[in-house]
């Protein structure tokens, strides 16, 4: 009986060629970009968890109180892991791990180049790392990582420096110029959902005998990096709140601090891929749970918009179906065996679809990567995407089938045979009607959503940052003592070259990641409690301020100095502190918290950007200390070509033979803050789109409907000397009306979101009532194009031919 229903049920598919490939285009789009979203949504939501302790590993973090604000820092203070072992012995293990930048030298692969540079994240940890986060061994084992000067490669670290990982195992190499190190163990490589990608470790031990070389301090109870992290594993019977109520004894026994509050929190893995408050120095792939919800939403609003489409073409299709309908009800079909028929043409439907979708989503897979976080080679059917096919598969045979098998199998056998079925019998104009509605409410709050991204990102791009961003090249300059002394000397020779505009040593450049932080002290008081805010540090020369255009408010730049002697400071400063005027500023003195030496205040810069524009403006101190110094802003003029960049490398490569040579330019660098919400906004565009060509499939299946019913209306009115233009604008003028209703049904809830998006930004773009209209009148131009031309042809068609049965 199953096999007769679906034998018939391909019949009627195949017999209706337009009806059934524009049901199968729209549920084939539908749920390929369900499918889609699914592999990216389930990919971001699987981070961390392959390891087996997953649930009982967490990160310590540091919340740091002030007056009127919070700062957030995924670090600790460098003494604490070794307090957590004195002062909580029941935890089960405890990992440190301070990451740092090193250059890497290893014996080079041709005799004419004796050593090969790399420049590689370092991590130095503990062999406990691998108690809390798995790993395969392919060589060698955790206690390589208790002896000093022993490293861990992951399998394609070694196979780069080596040319195999069988190869590697015992070579020798060098870290940041001056730390032998023996590769003692090899693993497997990290899975890329990974927040700990650990491509090489080095024991801790190493790090304990060069403490200065990495900046590791492990007495300094007031200085917190993010870049040195503490992990713990917790007994699965432990108590959390116990644990955190002993950190937060732990914070008050040694953080002292004037003027704010130090709390030590216990994070679990599961929030450390989601919680941005933290960041993650290791992976900066981060994405809010918020994030997820949307493109969750976003694919259930596509499956819906789909499901409608099929409701709409198959219930249209019911006027071609009657006297078929009516013959099985006088032959003896019953009303179960009818809509079992319905089922399983819509069955056969979906499964196509299905199949289709499964095609779309493989040749979008290289693709995902431009607007998420997955990997360039990802994986489509696994078994959780096997299983949301075969849910997809059964909820949209419901989803889409349910209406139309019980409209159609509920036809009167002697109007079915008569071919006179009316509207009310298929359920009614309105209910379609109101389908539609849904569809363009859908239609439009991805529209608006996708103009406000696309707009914010606009603004981004454009935003005046307060300093030039153009044409600035960025040169990693080395820093430790032995080569201090040619920092200078590498500033003068790019001076020399006819393309260089100016060049600047610094810190970092104005607007960076470094969110460098300090208490301090003003005016000549040691007080500590009259200052109850933190300050941003920037280190830089005289030149500086010129290099990359920065505005004065008051004042000047310092003079050159190697160390610092006079000070600027920013607009907000001045307010912070609650002065009259930035010209009140120029003349008191300032100290840094961990600096020895008062320094003058010179000048007073006009606020610009010093990290992304999701983030206010902070107070901030910029002076000269040349041995923080790290990089150097290279102002190119305009038309400057390669050959430029070519011969800054080659002085680079002349002063520091022995260096890794790293640069870019300054405006990449800030793009890459946003390179999440361009690829948001990039999504945005692609399922707006789609969603628009659903609703246009959708509309036609509707206005479909209508015309099918008023063939003869039609007929007669043309008979009667109606035009075509006035027939046309009869069957279209309702619609104006279903795309208003759906705008007022999408805009407030678009608002609500998108305003909420933006409030992610502190500087960000307006909600105006432009961009509502732009996009009610974009639908609208969408549903006239679609309605005219069908309504078009059947107001051209012969008259005589819808007459002829009457």
């Amino acid at each position: 009986m199953l096999a007769n229903h679906l034998k018939t049920a391909w019949r009627n598919i195949v017999r209706q060629k337009q009806a059934s490939f524009i049901n199968l285009l729209g549920l084939s789009l539908g749920v390929a970009a369900a499918l889609i979203l699914f592999v990216i949504v389930q990919y971001e939501w699987s981070y961390d968890r392959f390891h087996k302790n997953y649930d009982h590993i967490y990160r310590i973090v540091t919340e740091t109180q002030y007056e009127n604000s919070a700062d957030y820092n995924a670090g600790v203070a460098y003494p604490l892991p070794k307090a957590l072992k004195v002062d909580m012995p029941q935890i089960t293990a405890i990992v440190p791990l301070h990451a740092t930048g090193g250059q890497v030298d290893i014996p080079g692969k041709h005799p004419e180049n004796p050593v090969d540079k790399y420049s590689e994240q370092v991590l130095f940890t503990t062999p406990d790392f691998f108690r809390l986060f798995d790993a395969t061994y392919l060589a060698g084992n955790a206690t390589a990582l208790s002896e000093p000067n022993s490293a861990v490669l992951d399998r394609e670290t070694a196979t780069r420096f080596f040319g195999s990982w069988e190869h590697a195992m015992g070579q020798h190499f060098r870290l940041a110029n001056a730390i032998p190190l023996h590769v003692a163990a090899i693993v497997e490589n990290a899975p890329p959902n990974s927040n700990l990608p650990y491509h090489m470790l080095v024991s801790f031990p190493t790090l304990e005998a060069n403490p200065g070389l990495f900046d590791y301090d492990p007495n300094n109870w007031n200085s917190i990096s993010s870049s040195f992290q503490t992990y713990l594993l917790l007994n699965p019977a432990e108590d959390k709140n116990a644990i955190a109520k002993q950190l937060d004894d732990l914070s008050k026994k040694y953080f002292e601090e004037a003027g704010r509050n130090r709390i030590l929190h216990l994070q679990p893995l599961n929030d450390v891929h989601f919680d941005t408050r933290y960041g993650n120095v290791l992976n900066d792939r981060m994405i809010k749970r918020s994030t997820l919800t949307t493109l969750t939403l976003i694919g259930l609003f596509i499956l819906v918009m789909a499901a409608i489409n099929f409701i709409n073409l198959s219930t249209a299709q019911a006027l071609g179906k009657g006297k078929e309908i009516g013959v099985r009800k006088v032959l003896g079909s019953s009303r179960k065996n009818l809509i079992i028929q319905s089922f399983s043409e819509t069955f056969l439907v979906v499964c196509f679809s299905v199949a289709a979708a499964i095609g779309i989503a493989y040749l979008a897979l290289p693709h995902l990567h431009y607007f998420s976080n997955m990997p360039e080679t990802p994986t489509l059917l696994q078994s959780e995407t096997l299983l949301f096919l075969c849910g997809t598969l059964v909820l949209m045979t419901l989803l889409s089938g349910m209406y139309p098998a019980l409209i159609l199998s509920g036809f009167k056998p002697a109007v079915a045979l008569k071919n006179k079925i009316s509207t009310a019998q298929l359920g009614g104009v309105p209910i379609r009607k109101g389908l539609v509605v849904v569809q363009f409410a859908i239609a439009q709050l991805l529209m608006i959503g996708t103009l406000v991204a696309v707009r914010q990102m606009a603004f981004i791009r454009n935003a005046d940052l307060g300093f030039d961003k153009e044409a600035v090249y960025v040169v990693q300059v080395p820093t430790d003592d032995s080569v201090s002394q040619r920092v200078s000397v590498f500033k003068q020779r790019l001076l020399q070259l006819p393309q260089v505009q100016s060049v600047s040593l610094a810190s970092d450049v104005p607007s960076s990641d470094n969110k460098w932080q300090s208490n301090f002290y003003f005016d000549g008081t040691e007080s500590g409690d009259e200052i109850r805010f933190p300050t941003a540090m920037k280190f830089a020369d005289a030149d500086y301020f010129d290099n990359y255009t920065l505005r004065f408010a008051a004042g000047k730049a310092y003079a050159e100095s190697d160390t610092a002697k006079e000070a600027v400071i920013n607009e907000t400063m001045v307010h912070k502190l609650r002065l009259t005027s930035a010209e009140d500023a120029v003349g008191k003195r300032i100290r840094i918290g961990f600096m020895d030496t008062w320094m003058t205040v010179v000048g007073v810069v006009k606020d610009f950007t010093p990290n992304s524009l999701r983030e206010e403006t902070g107070p901030m101190v910029i002076t000269a200390l040349k041995q923080n110094y790290y990089v150097a802003g290279v102002k190119l003029r305009p038309g400057t070509g390669k050959g430029t960049l070519d011969e800054i490398k080659n002085h680079f490569e002349q002063l520091y033979p022995e260096h890794y040579f790293q640069a870019g330019f300054l405006d990449e660098s800030i793009a890459r803050f946003y390179e999440q919400e361009e690829k948001m906004a990039t999504a945005y565009q692609l399922f707006a789109l789609l969603s628009l060509v659903i609703s246009g499939i959708g509309l036609y299946g509707m206005i479909s409907f209508m015309l099918g019913q008023k063939v003869k209306e039609i007929g007669i009115r043309k008979v009667l000397g109606a035009s075509v233009a006035s027939i046309v604008y009869l069957f279209s003028k309702e619609f104006i009306y279903l795309v208003a209703i759906a705008f007022c049904m999408a805009a407030p809830v678009a608002y609500y979101f998108m305003a909420d998006w933006l409030n992610n930004f502190v500087f960000h773009i307006e909600l105006g009532i432009g961009l509502f209209l732009s996009v009610v009148a974009i639908a609208l131009l969408l549903a006239m194009l679609t309605i005219g031309i069908k309504a078009f042809r059947a107001a051209t068609a012969n008259p005589v031919d819808s007459l002829r049965d009457e």
